[in-house]
């Protein structure tokens, strides 16, 4: 029989074209999720930005000195001064509209709380000066049970000026808005004993200077039945959040655009059970469990994040990071695309030994990411891409967990990636990236503080990591590697061992009992996934 083995070859072009395609479009499918996950983000936040609206210069103005409980019962402008003890500002205003400017007001009421609106449009705060609030540690029972805020209000909520709110909320929590409630400036310093901020449809902050300290959580939004609502939107401010349970919370989305935020809290410190975007400010977290934890989807597209303590430091269904400078520690994983809802740190959801869930993705296309983690250093249940962006790691120390961990598969198509960990479930960058990679064993275990370089033909550096923990193993891609080259690792200075790169993935030292993961996949040994 006589073979064509020009036909032959001509079938294996197009068969390779045709994976090639294959892969390539769902790479771009991939490099596209930014844009439309952030557009997903801001289509599921519906803003009332009714209170620009309102000219106040058509209402009557009032000027008002406190000495007993004022009840307002219709529209207007009302200047307070004065003080107010075991009593308190009432508005019900049926289809009206209410501006109440606190001007150096003292006000406390130990049976209740000290404003309180149970009917109106909207109720506008604007504060002058220094304002001292506060209500009792328990409610008269002409109280209904949803009354539960040193402020609280049925109508659309709004807090500017440029003076000051001292609240100390006894009773439960410090604001409470039934619908939405806004912040266009001020300093608002509140004590809770549960919530600081509880704004039922929505927290909207344009600007302001936060510093919370609640049992329960700092802000929060609830509304889990109503399209659009139940989110927390912030444009800029100063956030010093301690928490007993969330720091920020949403039932819908979080998207946040600018600010600086300290948050301490012994639950998630950014929580939602749908979507979180971060579009840029400054974040220093720590946290009892997650740094910033979405059951759907968080998207990072800018800001620098610092996650000093943390279970797990970013968590979501679907992860896509397309810049910003982030610095993670965890006790677990620190970026884990897992999926589903989180449970407490003390009490954790485990999933099966080698669950695979192709709707997690993990996809990174720029920033500069640190993760220093006990458990999986970048984790997917699915799909783990690297597109762009520096990212390093330094993994566990223990055989149980690996520094890279894809269930699905890991791609790399650009940046550079540093992965150094324990050797006993070590994952390859690869075999179906279109980066060079290499794939490193060490023959004993290397200390911490050492230094690894690799070094090109020509002496030139195009790796160097100090490891913050003891490895012997690295995961390394970057764009600077080349087919055909040789390169010299280095330890601490000394030549340890050369190696050239002779396909996608360089296999270096001994990797035997170990499995290298491809584009397809693979086994983890022996790790549990979440």
């Amino acid at each position: 029989m006589k073979v064509d083995l020009g036909l032959s070859k001509k079938l294996t072009i197009i068969l390779v074209a045709v994976l090639v395609s294959i892969l390539t479009t769902t790479i771009i499918l991939n490099n596209q999720t930014s844009q439309s996950d952030l557009a997903t983000v801001t289509g599921t936040i519906e803003t009332d930005n009714g209170d620009l609206k309102i000219n106040w210069d058509r209402f009557e103005s009032y000027d008002i000195e406190l000495s007993n409980t004022l009840t307002i019962t219709k529209s207007g402008v009302y200047h307070l001064t004065g003080s107010l003890n075991d009593q308190n500002v009432i508005v019900n205003v049926v289809d009206g509209k209410v501006k109440l400017i606190l001007d150096n007001v003292t006000i406390s009421n130990s049976t209740g709380p000290a404003i309180a609106c149970y009917a109106a449009d909207d109720l506008v705060i604007e504060l002058i000066g220094e304002n001292e609030l506060s209500d009792g540690k328990t409610y008269a029972s002409s109280y209904d049970e949803d009354v539960t805020g040193a402020i609280y209000s049925k109508a659309d909520l709004t807090f500017q000026g440029d003076g000051t709110l001292n609240l100390t909320a006894n009773y439960q929590d410090g604001i409470v808005g039934k619908d939405d409630v806004k912040f266009n400036g001020g300093t608002y310093n509140i004590t809770a004993a549960d919530d600081g901020i509880r704004g039922k449809d929505s927290v909207y902050v344009v600007d302001g200077d936060f510093t919370i300290s609640a049992k329960g959580d700092a802000i929060k939004s609830t509304n889990e039945i109503t399209v659009g609502k139940g989110f927390v939107l912030i444009e800029k401010g100063s956030f010093n959040l301690t928490a007993s349970a969330k720091g920020v919370k949403a039932i819908n989305s979080i998207l946040i655009y600018d600010g600086d935020f300290t948050i301490n809290s012994t639950d998630d410190a950014i929580h939602t059970n749908n979507y979180i975007g971060i579009m840029g400010g400054d974040f220093v977290i720590s946290s009892g469990d997650d740094g910033i934890h979405a059951d759907k989807k968080l998207i990072i597209e800018d800001g620098t994040i610092n996650i000093k303590k943390s279970y797990e430091g970013l968590e979501a269904q679907a992860i896509t990071i397309s810049g910003g400078d982030i610095s993670i520690v965890a006790s677990d994983d620190g970026l884990n695309a897992g999926g589903g809802a989180d449970a407490s740190a003390t009490n954790r959801q485990g999933a099966g030994m080698f669950d695979v869930d192709t709707d997690c993705v993990l996809t990174i296309s720029g920033g500069k990411i640190y993760v220093n983690a006990s458990g999986d250093g970048v984790d997917s249940n699915g799909y783990l891409y690297f597109n762009g962006g520096t990212v390093t790691v330094d993994g566990p120390t223990n055989n149980g967990n690996g520094a890279l961990d894809a269930g699905a598969g890991i791609v790399m198509n650009g940046g550079t990636v540093i992965a150094v960990g324990a050797s006993g479930m070590a994952e390859t960058l690869g075999s179906s990236s279109s980066v060079y990679n290499a794939s490193i064993y060490f023959g004993s275990t290397l200390s911490a503080g050492t230094k690894v370089e690799i070094k090109n033909a020509s002496g030139e550096t195009i790796i160097s990591h100090t490891s913050a923990k003891t490895f012997n193993h690295m995961a390394v891609g970057t764009t600077a590697f080349k087919q055909g080259e040789t390169y010299t690792v280095y330890v601490n200075g000394s030549s340890y061992t050369t190696f050239t790169i002779s396909s996608v993935t360089t296999t270096v030292g001994n990797g035997s009992g170990n499995f290298n993961n491809g584009a397809s996949g693979g086994m983890n040994q022996g790790g549990m996934r979440r």
